[in-house]
């Protein structure tokens, strides 16, 4: 059973996110409150294995954005499922805190499995900032984000329109706090403007903002006060207001205006339609939006034409005779109201927490108990999933009606025979899971009750790339279960676990530890590296492949022996045994097949040429004499697996012949995902060495306490260490000092002797 939704909504009384938050919490189903000021009022893992649905703005989260992403990784550390509505979004308007804002956003979203937002236009925002920040994750991130409107439905306590003309001054509203950027100096300008229009014949017409300053920003009362002033009309603000006296005041406004250009959603737009009011919008891409969606319940208009509107909706509201533009005809509808935005919200907060995806090919005998053993799974939290993918079986496999047992739902994908393809077929069943934990289980491996609890724990503490404990026996004709008869496990993987203390001291070479059969992943992690390389078809490669870019991406590796599950069978040294093929020829084929793919020396030896190099160099060659360029890229080749990326030159003419190590352009991110480091020289240099010796078996980041990097620029060598990159992207690490000492270059002078220098340098 799905436990009960935590809905989490930080901030003070009164603030629109909260009350957004309130209004829909009632329409979530079975729910529970959580609310504090700010998330530093939380505990540490104060959400562990829980539900949860968040209302955020990045001022409810931390004092500011660079501690934003800090506590929301500290709270909501072990979130079983996590589903986000985010307000607020970073825009242009935001000036030097854009960067900052938006680096907080994609960090957010990226954490989330399912994120909410309330335009079509605050989902574009997202991608900018998505783009921006974590490109990486992009394209998975918008993938699973949903548009759901701001609620608006016509307010049962609204005020009626007054009867005949309005007496007294006539008055141009805006609604909500005062701040810089919202448009009010436009409106105060406009509206001394409309009031010049001699239709009025003279009569007073005041600027009214309902409400007060937002915090820090005090000083604009005076600012506006002084501006309408100058420009012959009065304004000024009510402070805060009541709810028992907002209705009136809203039906009293003679035109109710939102000049906000940059606004991403509105509350306050929505607070006017539900008092059945018709707002001016100074023009812009949600203004837009909303006159699609809503048609004739706002008044899109352009800068430029604010004052003549004003003008033209103040003598219609004033005359006896006019149609006051200003209230909504009753032939508008309105939406979505509370319940359906809340029905919205809690239906992807409820998808399965974890997925389990099966690959199978011709085998229902072992299907049929995989099954059952997920069944009988105990201690998950959130629900579970079952998703088989058939690698071109000529029969689809036959499965159980869900629920089944612990699974909630079950479902069948299939893709055509074309030889064995376990990588597609594992991302075949990938693409179509929603847990925030994937666990991997292949068609011959059978689990034990707590296997997937196991696994979700792990990959709940933080991203993690997990491998359960796969024991070998046979499983035909369904003995008694476990099984009792083990056949032999192979020592060599349970003296890596050893020797990495399960994986928690795992380094570069620890990719040779994760066995795919028995496979947990975040998904945090499965979105930066996107599935297994569909390309490798035949046997064996594929685990190791995925494990190596799920490393470089920042992943923790955790071996999890409580998660245990049955293989049928003996392993890959007992098949090849048996079948008389010999383990050398298996193994040796794999590793050719991963060879062009996976750049450790391990896999691929050294002294090889690939196009995937195991260290990049970028360099940005203008302005650059032709012998400069020469021997800045003759000083990276000498040091390993390196493959060089130009711009600003062609080095192959230069050279005159032609080098596969050499490209032009900018390195592919294909590429960049699965080398180990990436070097940018900035300025023409002789690098005599890396941080590292070349092939190593281990690239660490540059550090000063070693001698091999430095936080100053000064020699112009950049260097990048993507398991680094990715830790601090991932996990919050710091990815520590990024340039060569100096000591570890030589400028090149523009006259410099090709011949010359080399003889200088062998």
């Amino acid at each position: 059973m799905t436990p009960p939704l935590v809905h989490l909504v930080p901030g003070p009384e009164g603030h629109g996110v909260v009350r957004h938050g309130l209004g829909v919490h009632p329409h979530l189903g079975e729910a529970e409150l959580l609310r504090c000021a700010r998330l530093d009022e939380l505990a540490d893992g104060a959400l562990t294995g829980r539900v949860v649905v968040a209302q955020v703005t990045d001022r409810l989260l931390a004092s500011s954005p660079d501690q934003g992403l800090e506590q929301w990784r500290r709270v909501l550390r072990g979130a079983a499922r996590l589903t986000l509505v985010l307000h607020d979004l970073p825009q242009r308007s935001d000036g030097r805190h854009r960067r900052a804002r938006s680096e907080l956003y994609a960090g957010l979203a990226a954490s989330a499995d399912t994120v909410v937002v309330a335009s079509t236009h605050e989902r574009l925002l997202l991608a900018a900032a998505l783009r921006r920040a974590r490109p990486d994750a992009a394209t998975a991130v918008l993938d699973r984000t949903l548009v759901v409107p701001l609620p608006v439905e016509p307010d049962a306590g609204a005020a009626p329109r007054p009867p005949g003309t309005p007496t007294g001054p006539l008055t141009v509203v805006t609604l909500g706090f005062v701040y810089p950027g919202k448009g009010l100096e436009e409106v105060v300008d406009a509206a001394a403007l409309a009031a010049r229009d001699p239709r009025l014949g003279g009569r007073a017409v005041e600027v009214v903002n309902l409400g007060g300053a937002s915090q820090g920003h005090e000083d604009l009362l005076e600012q506006l006060a002084a501006r309408a002033g100058d420009a012959g009309v009065r304004w000024h603000t009510t402070g805060y207001v009541p709810d028992d006296r907002l209705p009136g005041l809203l039906a009293a406004a003679t035109v109710p205006v939102a000049a906000h250009r940059h606004v991403s959603a509105s509350g306050s737009v929505a607070t006017w339609l539900a008092a059945g009011r018709r707002p001016v919008l100074l023009d812009s891409r949600y203004a837009r939006e909303l006159a699609a969606r809503l048609p004739g319940t706002v008044q899109p208009v352009t800068e430029d034409r604010l004052a003549e509107v004003l003008a033209d909706a103040l003598v219609e509201a004033s005359s006896p005779d006019g149609a006051d533009p200003t209230w909504l005809s009753r032939d508008v509808r309105l939406g979505p109201g509370w319940a359906e935005a809340g029905r919205r919200v809690a239906g992807p907060a409820r998808e399965p927490a974890v997925s389990v995806v099966v690959p199978y090919y011709r085998d229902q005998e072992m299907l049929d108990l995989i099954v059952e053993r997920l069944g009988a799974q105990t201690g998950v939290r959130g629900g579970l999933e079952l998703v088989v993918a058939d690698d071109g079986s000529p029969r689809p496999p036959t499965l159980p009606v869900a629920p089944h047992g612990a699974v909630g739902r079950i479902r069948v994908l299939r893709q055509p025979d074309e030889g064995f393809r376990l990588a597609a077929a594992r991302n075949l069943g990938l693409g179509a899971t929603t847990g925030r934990v994937v666990v991997l289980l292949d068609g011959d491996t059978v689990p034990e009750e707590g296997y997937v609890a196991a696994l979700q724990r792990a990959c709940l503490d933080r991203p993690t790339l997990a491998v359960g404990r796969r024991r070998h026996a046979d499983l035909r004709g369904h003995g008694p279960w476990p099984p009792s008869a083990e056949l032999p496990a192979p020592q060599w993987l349970a003296e890596g676990y050893a020797q990495t203390q399960d994986l928690r001291a795992a380094d570069d070479t620890s990719f040779r530890f994760v066995i795919g059969a028995v496979l947990g992943v975040s998904r945090a992690v499965l979105d930066t590296v996107g599935g297994f390389e569909g390309r490798l078809t035949g046997y064996g490669g594929e685990d190791w492949e995925f494990a190596w870019r799920c490393w470089l991406a920042g992943a923790a590796l955790r071996h999890v022996p409580d998660a245990v599950a049955w293989h049928d069978g003996p392993d890959v040294a007992g098949r090849a045994a048996g079948a008389g093929t010999g383990l050398a020829g298996v193994k040796n084929a794999e590793t050719t097949r991963l060879a062009r793919l996976l750049p450790h020396p391990l896999v691929r030896g050294r002294g090889w040429s690939f196009a995937q190099p195991d260290v990049v160099v970028s360099l940005d060659a203008r302005g650059w004499t032709d012998g400069q360029v020469v021997l800045a890229v003759e000083s990276v080749l000498r040091q390993g697996d390196v493959g060089v990326w130009l711009t600003g030159t062609d080095v192959t003419t230069v050279q005159g012949v032609t080098d596969p190590r050499v490209h032009l352009g900018q390195p592919p991110a294909s590429v960049l995902s699965r080398a180990r480091a990436e070097v940018r020289l900035q300025r023409p240099v002789w690098v005599h060495r890396l941080p590292w010796s070349p092939w190593p078996a281990q690239v660490d980041p540059p550090g000063p306490s070693r001698g091999t990097g430095a936080d100053d620029p000064a020699s112009g060598a950049q260097v990048r260490v993507t398991r680094a990159a990715g830790l601090a992207r991932l996990q919050g690490a710091d990815p520590g000092p990024c340039w060569l000492g100096v000591d570890a270059v030589e400028p090149l002078p523009p006259d410099v002797v090709v011949e010359h220098w080399r003889a200088a340098h062998p």
